[in-house]
Order: structure tokens, then sequence, then C-alpha cells
């Protein structure tokens, strides 16, 4: 013999999987991966040869690297994303030459600030300004070796088999290196760095 379930049972049934669902720990879904994605070579290379820069925080808190495109539109929105963990993880940004002719020198203004955490935040703050995406720069304010660094963070993007912007890797306490982009949300980036919102 069949049971019908009445309205009010129903309702309650839905919300009560509906509660569920919520309760569950964030797991971070995985970024898109390249097959030739290194992992490994990523994180290394970034750490001994790029130049990149960090929100102020503790210095104790575990560290993510991503390279990030001053006029790509997905950076911002990882940057949103990621804003309200900065206290509880370092993630150094590393600005490439990826889109367009403006990716460098705004990569190599940001860099060039003693304080290029605020320049950014003024980049993100002006990028859908009508006339101009993001800071305006003066290339011949920029010393070369200042540019190179941007081109040296772009062939390490490059060769470590990345294939988008923003593209970071993290490595986890069992020692795994784990990739993020822009489409994972704060729950699911805190779940990535093993850290609590």
């Amino acid at each position: 013999m069949q049971k019908t379930l009445s309205r009010r049972s129903a309702i309650a049934l839905s919300a009560a999987a509906a509660a569920a669902i919520a309760a569950r720990p964030a797991a971070a879904r995985p970024a898109v991966v390249p097959v030739i994605w290194d992992g490994k070579k990523m994180y290394e290379t970034f750490k001994a040869q790029g130049a990149g820069f960090s929100y102020p925080g503790p210095a104790d808190r575990p560290v993510a690297y991503v390279a990030i495109d001053p006029q790509c539109p997905d950076c911002m929105k990882f940057t949103e994303n990621v804003k309200p963990l900065l206290s509880k993880v370092n993630v150094i940004f590393f600005p490439i030459a990826f889109l367009n002719i403006n990716s460098e020198p705004q990569g190599s203004t940001i860099l060039a600030s003693k304080e290029p955490w605020k320049k950014y935040d003024e980049q993100h703050e002006h990028f859908r300004d009508p006339e101009f995406r993001g800071i305006r720069y003066d290339l011949a304010k920029l010393p070369d070796d200042l540019r190179n660094k941007v081109w040296t963070n772009t062939k390490l993007h490059r060769r470590a088999g990345c294939r988008a912007v923003p593209y970071g890797v993290f490595k986890n306490s069992k020692g795994e290196y784990k990739p993020f982009d822009e489409n994972l949300s704060t729950e699911e980036l805190a779940a990535l760095f093993e850290v609590k919102l």
C-alpha cells in the first residue's frame, strides 16, 4: 500500500533537506585544470622568481600564489571572492601581461607603488570606468627592469602550463598542489585554503 504525503509533510521534508544541504561544510570545486598544468612548478617558480604583492596581515598565514591580469574581469571577480579571506591567507598576486596592451604597464604601475595592494584596489575601483579600464600610467616613468618583472611573471605562468587568468596554486597540508580560479566562491576558497570564514 502506497502512502501519500500531505502538503504540510512535503513542505517540512523539503525544508529539512534544504537545511541539511546548507549545514554541510563547503567543499571546494576544482578549477578547470589544463592537462599540461604543473602545480609544483608553478608554486616553486613563482615563489623563487616571481614579482608579486600581497595585502597586509599576519606573517604566519598559509601562502597561495595567483597570476592576475589588471585588464581581466575574471581577476576582479576573483579578488572580490578572496578578499574576506586575506587576513587568514597570504594570497600573493603576480601581475602578468595576458590580455592586451594595457596589461603590462598597469601591472608594472601596481608593482612600482609603495603600497601595491592599494594601487590594485584603485585598479579595481576604476575597472568599469567608461573612458579607460583601470588606472592610468605613464610609460616614460616605468623602468625597464620593473616592466621585465611583469614579463617574467607572464613566462612563469605560461611555462607552468597555465592557460587562463586568474590562475593560482595552493600547497595544502597534505603537500598537494591545488589549483584555483575565479569560479570558486569565498566559501569554496576557504575550504581549499583550509581556513574558516
